[in-house]
């Protein structure tokens, strides 16, 4: 179980620095290339990033962790985004109907909308698809509990 929370830029009193979010990311970046430990880097900062604030502005996460989500060069980030909100979600009861990933789809649709919108499609498009996960969990759900009705 992971227990890092805090996304990197958060200040002692709560607040966060985009400014020392992007420079530390940049270190990390740099360090980790060298060491070659950069993808599996890339990976624990993008579970991380799940907890990042919303924007002052009304975007559900900070526009500087948008921007870095939507480098070209972070698919390892934007995979461990994906997977730590997958895993966020945690032990959970099954509804038959499958309306809960359901909604979890159209909200993740929704966010994908919202990040398109401001620019950043290359994240976009990892929410999109985790928004088809949660719609094909959906549809095994139901699928399934049919099956066992049959």
């Amino acid at each position: 179980m992971y227990k890092w929370r805090t996304p990197p830029g958060t200040q002692n009193d709560g607040t966060f620095s985009e400014e020392r979010f992007t420079e530390w990311l940049q270190k990390v970046k740099a360090v980790c290339a060298e060491s070659g430990h950069l993808e599996v880097a890339l990976v624990h900062i993008g579970q991380v990033l799940i907890h990042t604030p919303p924007d002052p502005d009304g975007l559900w996460i900070r526009r500087a962790v948008a921007a870095a989500l939507n480098d070209r060069e972070v698919d390892d980030m934007r995979a461990g985004f994906s997977t730590g909100t997958y895993n966020s979600r945690g032990v959970h009861w099954v509804d038959p109907t499958g309306k809960p990933e359901r909604e979890l789809a159209q909200q993740f649709q929704r966010k994908a909308d919202e990040i398109e919108n401001a620019g950043f499609h290359r994240f976009a498009v990892t929410l999109r698809e985790l928004a088809g996960v949660y719609e094909r969990e959906a549809e095994r759900i139901v699928a399934e509990h049919r099956e066992e009705e049959s």
